[in-house]
This record gives C-alpha cells, structure tokens and sequence, in this order.
C-alpha cells in the first residue's frame, strides 16, 4: 500500500512559488493604481485651467490676474467637489492667467504634481 500525499519539499516549494506570484501580483496592481490617480489628477489640472481661459473668455479680461477656483466653482465652470485623486485633500488656490502678445496661459499649480 503506497502512502498518498505530499513531501514537504514538494509543499515548500508550492507555497513559495505561491507567495512569489501574489507579491508580483500585488506590486503590478499597486503601481497601476499610483500611475491612474496621477492621470486623475493631470486631467484635474487640463479641466481647472481651462474653466479659468473660459472664465477669462466670458468675463472679457486682458491683463494677467488670478482666479480662485471658488470663483469658478461659483460661477458654474468647475463642479463643487474639487477633491485631490493624489491624496483626498480639497483643492484650493488660484490660476494664473498670463497674456503675452495677445495669447493667454492659463496655469494651475496643482499640489502633488511636477
């Protein structure tokens, strides 16, 4: 009668093999959600940006000045939930708008982002 079963060599080299798969799993999963919220957040800045060249648009401003984004929000060119992707803190701040022959930049630091 033949005993049916494992060594132990044979479980340690299973539960090694396991554990190995799990950790590459898990770092690939980790650095997918890092890279999508840093893409959250760069659309976050395109979006507030443009709310301010619009905002510059629509109220006729030519010099360079600064709009808040609680001006933007108020005046219904960004939603009221300016939340962070990067770390789920409140956005707040201005944009700065800059004219240089007649071009307007519209730049927005965004916090967490080079």
């Amino acid at each position: 009668m033949k005993d049916k079963g494992f060594t132990l060599i044979e479980l340690i080299v299973t539960i090694t093999l396991i554990a190995v798969i799990s950790v590459t799993i898990g770092v690939s999963v980790s650095g997918m959600l890092a890279r999508q919220d840093e893409k959250a957040a760069e659309d976050m800045k395109t979006n507030i940006e443009n709310a301010a060249c619009v905002y510059v648009e629509i109220n006729d401003i030519s010099g360079n000045t600064n709009v808040s984004l609680d001006e933007l929000v108020s005046e219904g060119l960004l939603d009221k939930d300016l939340t962070n992707p990067l770390d789920n803190t409140t956005l707040s701040g201005s944009v700065e708008i800059k004219w240089n022959n007649g071009e307007k930049t519209c730049t927005y630091d965004f916090p967490g982002l080079n």
